[in-house]
């Protein structure tokens, strides 16, 4: 059974693009029309909405069958897709969407518990009869699934749990199972891990606290030790589940979530338990995640982070298809740096799928059309979905980049392509002189507006696709860009290089045209660009398609 780098849909990769409606908008479907409005509005191919465990199995062993396929119905009316989110034995580190007879039997069903024997709201990790519970409705769900669905294949993708972790005030169960589990010796794989992946977190704590084997969580990993058995316990519980649905379904896109942690300049009081799940799949926990999960198809991060560092530091740490782990962000938001930094996991981290939270308030009071998040992420989704038919074979074979605008920026330079030629990417706005481009359609904004670079919006953003040695693909929203050869080895710089006009008009261009791709990934032109469009340099915009340019 082999894991899946892609979302697949009848055997071709799928780019999913769209929203996750709020927690609750799935439990009536005659009530989801603003739901199935906003993914619309939005431009989304997808909606990922929940399937909570109480709503499935509100009596034990009977399983509400109709739910599921009445969303699978209403999805394809509407012409989108679905991923579902399995919100079980965990839903934000707590066991909300626990049904009623699993909450009111805790001696059946373990809860964690806090050192003064408090119980806390929170399945035990290290229970099997809360996991056989859990999985056993899970099989059930996929079983309906593929029943049902597996010839059209509305639904892609299944989201198992929700940011699993404890988040009690406590970074261990400290009930007879967990004090049991923290007790025991730290299990081979792990130590293993560590002497695999010498320059992982993981073995740098290890090292830190003696390279001990055999030895408890404690003995072994010092402080760290009590979150790290709770790790453990949740990556082997979620890996079994998602093992037992992959024997049912295996073509099924099968991930799980995470609520992040502090990173490495920490957030909050930086403590598991309080400021994140303690046990999720946070950055410092990812190595034993990556040392159990065997089927889990990835690691998804939910990217709410408002600052640039954090939200590269966060797209960084989740991209790995190398190890088995592409990037798919699952939960992000419609404003902001999140904005750029969608073209930036496209562009250089190889990303599947981007999803927004919260889709509904994407809209307006009238419950259908856009508001200003919703517009921005219109935008975004129709520029890749301009490109999905070539995207996927462009990250394998490392011919995209990305031009991301970022605080206080007027322009980059862009170098490293094939042929010999460097990008100047300018962003709107730029200084008065620089941004002369577009056409009667797309009007420049008022000079006499245009403010200083630290208090322009960071609203550039291009993905930039290299075909050969002299064609290019752009989509892009409020950037312009000359495409010129890397100056002389011998130290000279063409004088067109000091003029900004004569840079544009002295560029030997073959062509700079507006199209589309159709499904097979062939380009057709719509709009040839001469002249006034063309002379001050190639500008995109969201709404113009996929721009080419050819050079001589």
């Amino acid at each position: 059974m082999s894991k899946l780098n892609r979302i697949m849909v009848k055997g071709k990769p799928f780019l999913s693009l769209g929203g996750q409606s709020h927690n609750s908008s799935s439990y009536v479907l005659e009530k989801m029309g603003p739901t199935w409005n906003a993914i619309h509005a939005v431009g989304g191919n997808t909606l990922a909405t929940p399937i909570p465990w109480d709503r499935f199995e509100p009596v034990e062993g009977h399983f509400n069958k109709e739910f599921v396929t009445g969303l699978i119905d209403e999805a394809r009316r509407q012409n989108l897709k679905l991923s579902f989110l399995w919100f079980a034995s965990w839903k934000n580190g707590t066991m909300q969407y626990c049904p009623a007879w699993v909450k009111r039997d805790p001696e059946r069903f373990p809860r964690c518990t806090q050192k003064d024997g408090t119980p806390i709201h929170q399945l035990s990790a290290h229970s099997r009869a809360n996991l056989e519970a859990d999985k056993k409705a899970y099989c059930e769900l996929v079983r309906v699934i593929k029943e049902y669905d597996a010839e059209e294949q509305t639904v892609i993708a299944i989201q198992i749990e929700n940011e699993a972790g404890i988040q009690g005030g406590t970074r261990r169960d400290f009930g007879p199972l967990g004090q049991a589990a923290f007790e025991s010796a730290v299990p081979g794989e792990l130590i293993e891990y560590c002497k695999g992946n010498p320059d992982s977190i993981l073995a740098r704590v290890w090292r830190e606290n003696g390279q001990k084997e055999g030895a408890a969580w404690a003995e072994t990993f010092g402080y760290y030790g009590a979150e790290a058995v709770t790790a453990y316990a949740i990556a082997n519980y979620i890996d079994e589940i998602c093992a037992a649905g992959k024997e049912i379904y295996p073509d099924l896109f099968m991930y799980l979530n995470v609520w992040m942690g502090g990173g490495v300049r920490g957030a909050g009081q930086n403590l598991a338990g309080i400021d994140w799940p303690s046990g999720c799949a946070a950055i410092h926990n990812l190595d034993i995640y990556y040392a159990v999960l065997k089927y889990i198809d990835t690691i998804a991060p939910d990217n709410y982070q408002a600052g640039l560092f954090r939200h590269r530091e966060v797209t960084d740490a989740y991209a790995h298809p190398e190890k088995g782990f592409p990037l798919y962000v699952p939960e992000s938001g419609a404003r902001g740096v999140n904005l750029g930094q969608m073209f930036y996991a496209f562009g250089e981290k190889k990303a599947i799928g981007y999803h927004i939270f919260g889709v509904e308030s994407c809209l307006n009071p009238d419950f259908e059309t856009a508001n200003e998040g919703g517009r921005e992420a219109l935008k975004n989704f129709t520029m890749l979905s301009n490109v999905k038919s070539i995207l996927f074979d462009y990250q394998d074979s490392g011919r995209v980049r990305s031009a991301v605008q970022e605080d206080g920026e007027d322009g980059i330079v862009l170098s490293g392509f094939d042929g010999g030629w460097q990008m100047r990417v300018l962003f709107h706005p730029n200084t008065a002189g620089d941004w002369l481009s577009g056409d009667f359609r797309h009007r420049i904004r008022d000079r006499a507006a245009m403010t200083s670079p630290q208090e322009r919006p960071c609203d550039g953003r291009a993905l930039i696709f290299q075909e050969s040695e002299k064609v290019f693909y752009f989509v892009g929203e409020h950037v312009r860009f000359t495409i010129e050869k890397i100056p002389p080895v011998d130290g000279s710089i063409p004088n067109h290089y000091a003029n900004a006009t004569l840079m544009n008009t002295n560029a030997e261009i073959v062509s700079v045209t507006e199209g589309h791709f159709n499904e097979n990934g062939e380009y057709s032109v719509d709009l040839v660009r001469s002249g006034d469009e063309a002379r001050h340099g190639t500008w995109l915009r969201w709404d113009v398609g996929v721009v080419r340019v050819e050079m001589v």
